[in-house]
């Protein structure tokens, strides 16, 4: 079994950081938590008090509407940290779902001590600020994506950055859209020649 400071060593953001500094943050308030497949982490509305990251297996980040309608924003797979851009936020309510896909470990860090921490350790800083920086510009393209695509430049958008679509159903919820109309835009955009359907899935021609 490894150590909990190798552990979280495997994150982006404390690869830079010895064993003993780790060692440091650890001998403050934190929980190493494991979760079963399909099991939820955090609820619309909770509030995001620790430093989450999840260090083995998957989860989906998923978003909902008033009028019933959900969206999977993201799968996010270990090492990552989890929903950071909440951390410091005035309003740190939780906007999306949380859900693990397989069994999962979780980790939560004192949101004080962790500042402590970055304050300490400059590079510290400087990494969850590449970090944040990065979720955020990630989910600007997704905002950009749903406010200026029309289905076909999205689905497009997603074989650019999935090389491929297999299940029709998820993909489906991860574009925001019903699964008989993402079936039919996949056969118009094939019989447009857009993209082939293979025996991995529909691909770009």
């Amino acid at each position: 079994m490894i150590s909990k400071t190798t552990e979280l060593k495997k994150l982006p953001l404390f690869e830079q950081c010895n064993h003993s500094e780790l060692e440091q943050l650890l001998s403050k308030p934190h929980k190493r938590q494991s979760f079963e497949a399909k099991s939820s982490v955090l609820r619309h509305g909770d509030p995001y008090l620790s430093l989450m990251a999840i260090t083995e297996g998957t989860v989906e980040v998923r978003m909902g509407s008033d009028e019933g309608r959900e969206i999977v924003v993201e799968h996010v797979s270990g090492p990552q940290l989890l929903a950071p851009i909440f951390l410091y936020a005035e309003d740190n309510s939780m906007l999306v779902e949380i859900t693990t896909i397989t069994d999962a470990v979780i980790w939560y860090i004192n949101r004080d001590a962790f500042h402590n921490f970055m304050r300490q350790y400059p590079h510290i800083m400087s990494a969850f600020l590449l970090a944040i920086s990065g979720q955020a510009r990630f989910l600007a393209g997704k905002v950009r994506s749903f406010s200026t695509m029309g289905l076909q430049g999205r689905v497009l958008e997603h074989l650019d950055n999935h090389g491929t679509i297999t299940n029709i159903a998820l993909v489906a919820e991860i574009l925001g859209v019903a699964r008989p109309s993402l079936s039919r835009i996949l056969s118009k955009m094939q019989s447009d020649g857009h993209i082939v359907r293979t025996k991995k899935g529909f691909v770009r021609k």
